[in-house]
């Protein structure tokens, strides 16, 4: 037989057996919206924009962060985001404490954390990735 021929065959055979056996990659459409406008959708149903001041003043009176502030007197208090969607509160005498991810504090924090970077304030220039609560 020629090899060519055999070649040939052999090909046919094998995308004739793919094209029936495997079916069709199926389309995922939510709707006519495109990636960005449904993100931007779920990000604006989620967050309240408040001013800075006013989460700053919200964030002052939680009480865990009322006892950390009164641990920490005289040190500027830093806001960091992690990654498993936690926040951790830092001091610059080093001391820290960690905001569970499903804790309304955390909510606050994340809210602060944005609007602070978002308007270009209370941004650390010694700590980069972090938000002063105070300076």
């Amino acid at each position: 037989m020629n090899p060519i021929l055999a070649n040939s065959l052999v090909n046919v055979g094998k995308s004739l057996i793919d094209q029936l056996s495997i079916p069709p990659p199926s389309q995922y459409k939510v709707g006519n919206k495109t990636f960005s406008a449904e993100l931007d959708n779920v990000a604006c149903t989620t967050q309240i924009n408040q001013s800075t001041s006013s989460l700053r003043q919200n964030l002052m009176q939680d009480p865990a962060i009322q006892s950390f502030l009164s641990n920490n007197a005289g040190n500027e208090i830093y806001f960091q985001k992690r990654a498993d969607g936690s926040s951790q509160i830092l001091s610059s005498s080093g001391d820290a404490i960690t905001i569970f991810r499903d804790s309304p504090t955390n909510t606050l924090i994340h809210q602060y954390f944005n609007q602070c970077v978002r308007e270009g304030v209370c941004q650390s220039v010694h700590r980069p990735g972090t938000v002063l609560l105070k300076e």
